[in-house]
């Protein structure tokens, strides 16, 4: 009898280390999607603060400078919603970039901000943008018309 009670306590403690094994798994699982949560919201703040941020530095620029004209993602906003995409891609990296009048205004903005220790940016003095020359147009305009099925054409012509 001695032995089937050792052998019944066996059992019921083994039962209850499986059930605290369990339990500690879920506690576990539960604190590691609590964890996750709390680094996104964390991601989050930080990218509303670098947002803030950035938004703040280029209104200052504005009051300083008068040729800063502000970002490219807020002053090229398609008309219609199903060209998003295509002006996202179109821009690439400079989609965040400030736009300014010229590059002096430029290499000054990039001064006050090193000077104010407010981050970095990418300019885009219009004085220096290449528009692409009538003929390299009419050379795209002459492959798209050689394709015969009107799947291509100029976005801007």
């Amino acid at each position: 009898t001695g032995l089937q009670q050792a052998e019944k306590e066996l059992q019921e403690v083994q039962k209850s280390s499986q059930e605290a094994q369990a339990q500690r798994e879920k506690i576990d699982t539960e604190l590691e999607k609590i964890n996750n949560n709390l680094r996104e919201a964390k991601d989050s703040r930080r990218k509303g603060k670098d947002e803030e941020r950035l938004n703040q530095a280029i209104a200052s620029l504005k009051r300083h400078f008068p040729g800063v004209q502000g970002r490219l993602v807020d002053l090229c906003r398609p008309t219609q919603r199903r060209f998003n995409l295509a002006v996202t891609v179109a821009a690439g990296k400079d989609m965040d970039a400030i736009v300014v009048d010229t590059k002096q205004t430029g290499f000054d903005c990039i001064r006050y901000m090193r000077e104010q220790r407010v981050g970095v940016a990418t300019f885009l003095p219009l004085d220096s943008l290449k528009v692409p020359t009538p003929a390299s147009t009419d050379r795209l305009r002459a492959m798209c018309e050689q394709d015969g099925n009107s799947r291509f054409r100029l976005a801007a012509d």
